[in-house]
């Protein structure tokens, strides 16, 4: 099989799968009636995953690097302060994922292994930022803000993809940029 016809069915048990959680738990999800949806038989399912888990694994990890892959280039502008874009790029992201950020989130209570790893990634890069930008302030001060500010931000995503994602991707991003921005004061304190 080529690479690219190997891409191409991978990619598309991975779009029935995502569309199928936005009506179905995973484990009300078969491979048989999976396969039915992406229109491919139960052997060629097999010769790629060894079950529907594995699937959404798969589409964790992919999120995953883009997520990391964000992370990395979001930068602060000389009036210390992410960039504006920094906002609108990562509610951008959520939108372009959002069945699978919708699972990811729908359960905060009880964490996915992705979910740890990416707050983890933004806790590193909030430390990394910080420390640069008020490099007097207490490493346990910019902890607490992270803290803060991470729960806020899934919160306000919880909110935004659960009631229908009526704000525009601007109008989001506005919002947790203003409550992020009034929140740095605690860090010059």
């Amino acid at each position: 099989m080529t690479a690219s016809r190997k891409k191409t069915t991978t990619d598309k048990i991975k779009k029935a799968l995502t569309e199928m959680l936005e009506n179905s738990a995973l484990d009300d999800i078969s491979a048989t009636a999976l396969c039915a949806r992406a229109g491919i038989n139960r052997a060629t399912f097999y010769y790629h995953y060894d079950s529907v888990q594995d699937v959404l694994e798969e589409i964790e990890k992919q999120i995953e690097r883009e997520f990391v892959q964000w992370l990395s280039q979001a930068t602060v502008t000389d009036d210390d302060v992410p960039e504006k874009s920094f906002y609108v790029t990562f509610f951008d992201f959520v939108a372009r994922n959002v069945s699978v950020c919708r699972l990811l989130l729908g359960n905060r209570h009880h964490q996915s292994e992705f979910l740890s790893r990416a707050l983890e990634a933004g806790r590193t890069k909030v430390v990394s930022v910080m420390s640069k930008l008020y490099p007097n302030c207490s490493a346990s001060k910019i902890n607490f803000y992270y803290i803060f500010v991470s729960n806020g931000f899934l919160g306000l995503l919880d909110y935004w993809l659960n009631s229908g994602m009526r704000e525009s991707i601007a109008e989001i991003a506005e919002i947790g940029e203003e409550v992020s921005y009034k929140g740095i004061e605690f860090l010059k304190g």
